[in-house]
């Protein structure tokens, strides 16, 4: 769910709870550049409509999202649930799970949230057993606050060459083919390997373009 307006939109320009919607191909390239055993289950606590655990099940995973309300009819779509909330879901528990989620990044409820994406990222750190992937503006990178979580846990990033859009999911209907036009922010995959974490700092990975015939594919 994250996004990230220019510089001069007003905070009444975003979605109240920071609900904005990745294309298909994001998650889809993420599965070709990082391994992820056919044994894992895969979990997005912040689905939106359940694109990501759709794309995971397309490729033979076993995939759920969860959702502080539901947005979305999608089988997958486990239950509502608030991800930094006191209360644990039982899927939680399932092993091995890997945790794969586009993030709210600073709203919640209309009201700035500080730390909001690290909050999300801490919590499945804790939780998964094998793999934490968040998708997040490539200027997450820097950032004085989220030093500490980059030095103790050092992410592999795989940088999006190609923008993907990410519009308002409340407004898809209304944009229709023009809703993902046009990619205007930097992204990356932020991932980090719980069985194989990197002791020797973060690395940086560049995933290539979408090629003609997958473009095609797509349209």
């Amino acid at each position: 769910m994250t996004a990230e307006l220019p510089r001069l939109a007003r905070a009444g320009d975003r979605h109240p709870w920071d609900w904005y919607v990745e294309e298909p191909w994001v998650t889809h390239r993420l599965i070709d550049h990082v391994p992820f055993a056919a044994e894992e289950t895969i979990l997005d606590p912040a689905c939106g409509l359940c694109h990501i655990p759709t794309a995971f099940a397309a490729r033979g995973f076993r995939a759920f999202g969860t959702d502080r309300e539901q947005r979305t009819d999608s089988p997958l779509f486990f239950a509502e649930h608030d991800w930094l909330g006191d209360q644990a879901l039982l899927i939680e528990h399932l092993r091995p799970l890997s945790i794969v989620m586009n993030p709210p990044f600073s709203y919640q409820d209309g009201r700035l949230v500080r730390g909001l994406a690290e909050a999300f990222v801490r919590r499945a750190l804790g939780i998964a057993t094998h793999k934490v992937a968040a998708l997040l503006p490539l200027k997450w990178l820097a950032s004085q606050s989220r030093c500490a979580l980059f030095t103790a846990h050092p992410p592999a990033v795989y940088v999006l060459s190609e923008r993907p859009s990410m519009p308002p999911g409340d407004q898809l209907a209304a944009l229709g083919d023009r809703a993902y036009a046009h990619g205007k922010v930097d992204y990356a995959w932020f991932i980090w390997d719980k069985l194989w974490p990197n002791t020797d700092g973060a690395r940086i990975h560049w995933i290539a373009p979408r090629s003609a015939e997958q473009l095609a594919e797509a349209a």
